[in-house]
């Protein structure tokens, strides 16, 4: 999902988070950016369907403004995790691990 000021801009659904970040651009509100948020859903097959973050997703979220990823601590793929690192750095994003919603 991705939130702005208190507000759910979008939520992930069959499309993946490409089409959600891409969906939520033309979404944006004036202000400070959103955050993508990637945690596990209720009731989700984490044998084969896992939350998973890229350098794909930071430049996706660097391009649709957002200001940071959050994702859930202990369940989420990071692909790639120093790509992940240094873009976001560079795209000055942050990535921070939540604990279960």
């Amino acid at each position: 999902m991705i939130v702005q000021q208190g507000l759910v801009l979008g939520v992930e659904a069959i499309e993946g988070t490409d089409q959600l970040l891409h969906r939520c651009g033309a979404l944006r509100r004036e202000g400070a950016g959103g955050v993508l948020v990637k945690v596990e859903k209720p009731g989700q097959e984490i044998r084969a369907d896992r939350p998973t973050i890229g350098p794909r997703t930071v430049a996706l979220a660097a391009e649709t403004g957002l200001r940071g990823i959050a994702v859930e601590a202990e369940a989420t793929i990071v692909l790639d995790r120093d790509e992940v690192a240094r873009a976001a750095d560079l795209a000055g994003l942050f990535v921070v691990g939540i604990g279960q919603l």
